[in-house]
Formats: C-alpha cells, structure tokens, sequence
C-alpha cells in the first residue's frame, strides 16, 4: 500500500485515517489497533469503522474522557489506559525527531511503548498505532512494539498530514 498524505492536519481525516488502520490490519491479519483519543472522539469513530478488531485506547487523562465510553469499550473486551498514569522517559530528541514527521507519529511510537510496558500487548509483536494533531487522527504507523523507545520499530508508515 501506498502511503497516504493528506493536505491538512487534524479532524477532518479522521473517518479515512480509521477506514486506512482497518484496512492495513485486515490485509496483515493484525488484530490490535492502539489508537490515542484524548477526549473519546476518535474512540467513539473507531468503534464503528473498526468493528472486529482489538481496540486499547490510550489518553491523556481520566478527566478528558467521557466515563461512559470508557464503560462501554471495556464492556466490549478492549483496553483503555492513561498516558499520565504511566511513567517512562521519552528523550526529547527523539520526540523532536518523529514531530518532523507529524504529531501523530510522536505519539503513536509513544503508545507502543506505553501498551509495552503494561504487559497489554506481546514485546516485539506488530500493531496498528493511530493517532493525530490536536483532534482527531491523521497519522497510521505499523508499529513492532517495546518497553524501550530505542527498540521500536517503525515498520511501516500508512498515512501522516503534510506540515501544511
């Protein structure tokens, strides 16, 4: 698969970028989507376009996300975890570095750390990571999973915005 680029960040992508991360686990018989929603929205849209698929859900913090949602995910056998209840030290640099690709690919080599280090899903095993620029996804990496951001694996970028 190609990758995607889209002219612009943010919400507006956030339909294609969930229909591109079931698209790509479905082609690559990959079963866990880890995908950042701070405030439940991209959830609520990958409970639908994703339906099938394992979905652990990584915010910011309990007080950004409905509680209902919450309920409702883990009612339907996925995760939610909370990237401030977790400690780790993601070098600067290195954060610097994957902004130059897009804000989402910050986070999402930052959600493989954090479900790696919560035992939720296998060191070394392939995910589909999603996140995104302020609201909403635009970024979709295939990502081989570590406690430590030195041993991530960038496997394949699926679709990021431009740095418009």
């Amino acid at each position: 698969m190609e990758t995607v680029y889209f002219n612009k960040k943010g919400k507006e992508n956030t339909e294609e970028t969930l229909k591109l991360a079931k698209k790509i686990a479905d082609e690559k018989s990959i079963n866990d989507i880890v995908l950042a929603s701070t405030t439940g929205y991209t959830a609520e849209r990958a409970i639908e376009i994703c339906k099938g698929l394992n979905l652990i859900v990584i915010g910011i913090g309990r007080n950004t996300f409905p509680s209902e949602l919450v309920k409702r995910l883990e009612k339907d056998g996925n995760k939610v975890y909370w990237s401030d209840e977790e400690k780790y030290n993601y070098p600067e640099d290195m954060k610097t570095a994957f902004r130059r690709f897009s804000q989402g690919t910050k986070v999402a080599v930052e959600m493989a750390v954090i479900v790696a280090k919560k035992n939720a899903i296998e060191v070394g095993k392939k995910i589909i990571a999603v996140a995104g620029t302020h609201e909403g996804a635009d970024t979709v990496l295939v990502v081989s999973i570590a406690k430590d951001f030195n041993d991530i694996v960038i496997e394949e970028l699926i679709c990021k915005p431009r740095q418009i």
